[in-house]
């Protein structure tokens, strides 16, 4: 049993650790109203350098497409830039992750651009916290919900295994006690083995309601995978509009 809430501890300690790795890392794009997402990755020595390369190649492409050179700053995530044809694009870091790599740094950032450097960012936030509500009850729902695939089979298996190990024991512990009554000379040896597997069938009971209860603490409790979310609103709202040959406002509605 030691062993048991043991393993049980290390499995949740691991899994709130990988679970800080964004879920948008291995590639993300998402296209928005007035702005889209995309992720850029790049490698140095230092931190720093890794994640001005990585700023650089929000616009390497254009870059190569019209010829022109771009210049990349950024101030408090806001970044912008500007190029020898008076081009400005809007941009922001919504989220950072970095990590070792090929002997030095992998930084990825994961940005909003603006489709016209006029336009407002729609909000955009990355968070590790979820709101468990009802699938807490569940065993594993919660986690898997949460992006922790392992953990919630671990805890989905946990609870239905060691609810189907109490039942076989109980059956089996019932049927030696039938046993004692129709053949009576067999009577202590039926007994010894319907307390065994009555005690195994309480511990199974235990082990059961412990991984029901770290369920749904864990689950209402635990950090899940850093996930993207676009909030909205539901009300009127004006954006600019620049076209070649004008410029105004726009009545938007979201809903």
């Amino acid at each position: 049993m030691k062993t048991f809430f043991v393993a049980l501890l290390l499995l949740c300690v691991s899994s709130n650790v990988m679970a800080q790795k964004p879920t948008w890392l291995n590639g993300y794009h998402k296209d928005l109203v007035y702005s889209y997402l995309d992720v850029f990755s790049a490698v140095g020595n230092t931190i720093d350098e890794a994640r001005s390369k990585a700023l650089q190649q929000i616009v390497a492409e254009r870059s190569r497409a019209t010829g022109h050179s771009y210049v990349v700053k950024e101030v408090n995530g806001s970044v912008s830039i500007t190029g020898e044809d008076n081009i400005e694009v809007k941009s922001r870091v919504v989220d950072q992750y970095q990590e070792t790599a090929y002997g030095g740094y992998k930084v990825s950032l994961l940005v909003q651009t603006a489709r016209n450097p006029m336009y407002s960012f729609e909000p955009v936030y990355v968070t590790d916290r979820y709101s468990a509500g009802a699938r807490a009850v569940i065993p594993g729902w919660a986690q898997l919900y949460k992006g922790q695939t392992t953990k919630g089979l671990v805890m989905l298996t946990g609870v239905v295994g060691c609810g189907i190990g109490a039942l076989v024991c109980e059956n089996t512990r019932s049927d030696y006690k039938n046993k004692m009554k129709e053949q009576p000379e067999f009577a202590k040896t039926y007994n010894t083995k319907a307390n065994n597997y009555e005690t195994a069938r309480n511990v199974f009971i235990g082990a059961a309601a412990a991984f029901y209860v770290w369920n749904i603490i864990d689950g209402v409790a635990s950090k899940g995978k850093r996930r993207v979310f676009v909030g909205k609103s539901s009300s009127l709202s004006y954006n600019p509009i620049v076209t070649p040959d004008a410029a105004g406002l726009a009545l938007t509605y979201n809903f």
